[in-house]
């Protein structure tokens, strides 16, 4: 596959802007027909289709995505599941440049309709969900792209395409021309990101740090300032319908951003009366403090929030929870649109590593034996006697979805009325273990992989004091790392401590009351153990007590004898409730004593006078 590498001077930050391209390249910007790797999502590829002299059909793997755009363009036709051929021909017949936006699964509807595919031009936007969804909508797919053949001018369009390792072992595109975006400047999102045991619990924190009104912040020119909303990208309406009902979100608070089916409508009924599925905001509505997105989110949608910061949570334990660093963080990356949104640049990866052990060799074994198993299917169901054939794609019709290919990549292909090799099921089962399993292998790994997509991960001064008061808003950690943490903090000074002190405090305001009554050497010296401060703080509390009750009884200056100490002490304990053994010396605690001895009567006259002292109490 040959690429060829079309330049963006430093100067051109949209593929829109027509007067700069006309001045740089004597034309306006078209899109290619092929491969198009835009490199950067956001930078105006789309609005160039939906504004260009082309009659143009838009194809995008989203219906969300899809309403949304023609929000903005009211002037196109929106296809999808409702939508009839009539429409689409009353439709052609009006418009004076047609622009049609059509889901993946509704193409077929346009073949009959239009009579010169010639005049057209198709462009499938964000194409690497193709692969992405295939584990359990690969037959919609394969047909969409048969259906695409029908059209000369296609082009296919995504800032972060199927890797070619991927892209070589599917017939559709192994041959196609191929071009990527070279823009001389381009933002760079820094990523700050959190491994931990368990993400879906980093969610729950993120979302109480928020409702207490506990904002992480940025300094930007001298100003602080605040993120009051957040978009948590998190691929289970399970647990998003979970971490609303746990944190008892009111729906006034809550954007719920899933795919469009009754069972996800059902999921978000569980959580009570008012929650229903949300869609994208336009440009210029209001935000909602929380937005939760899944992957019908993750590529094509924008937000225009001036103060959301983004958090992706990413869960290995599932295929479907687990974020292709390549591909889906590059596009969730680029869905604060912005420029005065200081978080935008910033995003918060919170993952979890996989803790199986599952060689490649041994995996490629697995692929070996379907493919065996599936080639052996598709001799015998198509050589098949004409009722055991007709029984077997009987069965093959009843598999759901999500099991289909569980055992072999075999599919009854319904226009060509024989069973063949899925190839995209094949292709896919690879990717999803890229993903899940050696992706995630370990942090370094990680680390790589956003290196790799052009995050940067190294330190940077404006957002330190960020990533600092985000290490303790994600993870729940022991509490005498947090003690520890804490008392560091107060022995330094600065912006990025106080910050961060302050972000401790105000999530556990039981530091700060340890802090200030115990000192920092008593804490350290009881290795910042909950337990051993809390016993310590009893033990202060008591003495108190007793300081109290005994300031009200002895007086300076008064002279007690040994007994009536350890009486006064007896009264005393016995009123509190405490259980101690007692000494008169116990005294020393709240009085400075002096020992003195005092005669309480003179001895006989024949003891010595020189001995008459030692015998005085």
């Amino acid at each position: 596959m040959k690429k060829e590498m079309i330049k963006i001077p430093a100067n051109i930050k949209y593929l829109t802007e027509r007067e700069k391209f006309i001045e740089e390249f004597g034309k306006p910007f078209e899109l290619p027909n092929g491969i198009l790797n835009k490199e950067i999502p956001g930078c105006g590829a789309t609005t160039v289709a939906l504004t260009d002299e082309h009659k143009t059909i838009i194809c995008s793997p989203r219906n969300e995505l899809l309403k949304n755009k023609h929000e903005q363009y009211p002037d196109t036709l929106l296809v999808i599941g409702g939508v009839d051929t009539k429409e689409i021909e009353a439709y052609l017949q009006t418009a004076e440049l047609p622009k049609i936006l059509v889901s993946y699964d509704s193409v077929y509807k346009l073949i009959g309709c239009i009579k010169y595919k010639s005049d057209w031009r198709v462009v499938v936007d964000e194409f690497q969900c193709l692969l992405a969804d295939s584990s359990f909508k690969s037959e919609i797919e394969l047909h969409f792209l048969d259906n695409s053949r029908s059209f000369p001018y296609v082009t296919f369009l995504s800032a972060t395409p199927i890797l070619d390792k991927y892209l070589e072992q599917i017939d559709h595109f192994k041959d196609m021309n191929y071009y990527q975006l070279d823009w001389e400047e381009k933002d760079i999102v820094r990523v700050y990101r959190e491994r931990t045991k368990n993400p879906i619990n980093a969610a729950l924190e993120i979302v109480r740090y928020y409702q207490n009104g506990n904002y992480p912040s940025v300094y930007v020119n001298g100003e602080r300032i605040y993120s009051k909303e957040c978009v948590i990208f998190l691929n289970s309406v399970n647990n998003i319908v979970n971490i609303i009902k746990q944190t008892e979100l009111k729906p006034e608070e809550v954007n719920i951003i899933v795919g469009n089916s009754d069972d996800n409508d059902k999921q978000i009924a569980r959580i009570g009366e008012g929650f229903k599925r949300g869609r994208i905001p336009l440009k210029g509505e209001t935000h909602k403090k929380f937005t939760f997105c899944t992957s019908t989110a993750y590529a094509g949608c924008d937000f225009y929030s001036t103060n959301a910061a983004t958090f992706v949570i990413s869960d290995c334990s599932r295929p479907n929870t687990a974020v292709d660093i390549a591909t889906e963080l590059v596009q969730i990356a680029g869905r604060q649109r912005l420029a005065c949104n200081p978080f935008r640049q910033f995003l918060t990866f919170v993952y979890n590593v996989n803790a199986e052990e599952v060689e490649q060799e041994t995996f490629n074994e697995h692929l070996c034996r379907k493919v065996n198993v599936t080639l052996d299917e598709i001799r015998d169901n198509n050589n098949a006697g004409e009722a055991l054939r007709a029984k077997r794609i009987k069965d093959f019709r009843r598999i759901p979805d999500n099991a289909k290919y569980q055992d072999s990549y075999t599919m009854y292909d319904e226009q060509k009325g024989e069973f063949v090799f899925n190839r995209l099921a094949y292709v896919n089962e690879q990717y999803c273990f890229d993903v899940q399993k050696f992706n995630y292998q370990n942090g370094v790994i990680v680390k790589k992989l956003l290196q790799d997509s052009s995050f940067d991960v190294s330190e940077n001064q404006t957002y330190a004091v960020y990533q600092e008061q985000l290490k303790h808003l994600i993870k729940k950690e022991p509490f005498v790392d947090r003690m520890q943490a804490y008392c560091e903090y107060r022995a330094k000074q600065g912006l990025i401590v106080n910050l961060a002190m302050s972000t401790l405090e105000s999530k556990y305001p039981e530091l700060r009351y340890y802090y200030e009554a115990l000192g920092v050497d008593r804490i350290k010296a009881l290795n910042y153990k909950e337990k051993k401060l809390l016993n310590e703080i009893h033990i202060m509390k008591t003495k108190n007590k007793i300081r109290h009750e005994l300031h009200g009884i002895i007086h300076i200056g008064d002279r007690i004898l040994t007994t009536d100490i350890q009486q006064t002490l007896h009264d005393v304990y016995d009123r509190l409730g405490i259980d101690k053994s007692l000494k008169a010396t116990d005294l020393n605690e709240f009085f400075e004593i002096h020992p003195v001895k005092i005669p309480t009567e003179y001895p006989p006259q024949k003891t010595p006078a020189r001995q008459r002292p030692e015998e005085w109490l």
